[in-house]
């Protein structure tokens, strides 16, 4: 699997936190929170969906749906305003943030209709090799410590972590095949950058 690697900068603030550095496809999780996953990347990466065991065939049923994934990627959904802090000094400073807001994020796609969206969830699951949920809940109160190195200002933003899926649809018996774009929700957490 590709990974890119992350500037000097951007490695900091992890090591500070308790935590390897994050790379697109591997947020970290908080240290004693982990249900709350920091990550730097915002769907700059895109993944090839991993192998799975071919399934052995069954009959196909009239109704049944399919979601063979392709490609995946993260996406981070905001709940809550984007908050930041600048240091103007020479000396690396201490930046905390707290998610002012909560709310739920739910499961979405870019086609109209309905669709399974258990089929789209086992889908992307199988592709990311992650568990994913219909809708999490961020909460109200969580908070995020990171150093901020001299003269730069870092951001950050709350909210919940998906899993954006790129694959083909299709329900037994019809012959029409849909491209479906899925943004499954993942774990709870931050998307930090400095700048």
């Amino acid at each position: 699997m590709k990974r890119t690697l992350l500037p000097a900068a951007l490695i900091a603030p992890l090591a500070m936190l308790g935590a390897p550095p994050a790379f697109a496809d591997d947020p970290q999780p908080l240290p004693d929170n982990p249900n709350v996953v920091v990550g730097y990347d915002n769907e700059t990466e895109i993944f090839p969906a991993k192998a799975t065991p071919r399934p052995m065939a069954l009959a196909c049923r009239p109704g049944d749906a399919t979601y063979r994934v392709s490609t995946y990627s993260n996406s981070h959904k905001a709940v809550g305003p984007t908050q930041s802090n600048h240091n103007g000094t020479p000396r690396t400073a201490t930046s905390t943030f707290t998610a002012t807001v909560s709310g739920t994020v739910s499961i979405s796609w870019n086609v109209s209709g309905s669709l399974k969206v258990d089929r789209l969830i086992a889908g992307a699951e199988a592709a990311a090799g992650v568990n994913l949920s219909a809708s999490l809940t961020a909460s109200l109160g969580n908070q995020i410590t990171v150093p901020t190195p001299p003269r730069k200002t870092t951001v950050a933003t709350y909210g919940v972590w998906r899993k954006k899926t790129n694959g083909i649809y299709q329900v037994c018996g019809q012959s029409r095949q849909r491209r479906v774009t899925a943004w499954t929700p993942w774990h709870v957490g931050w998307y930090v950058k400095q700048r």
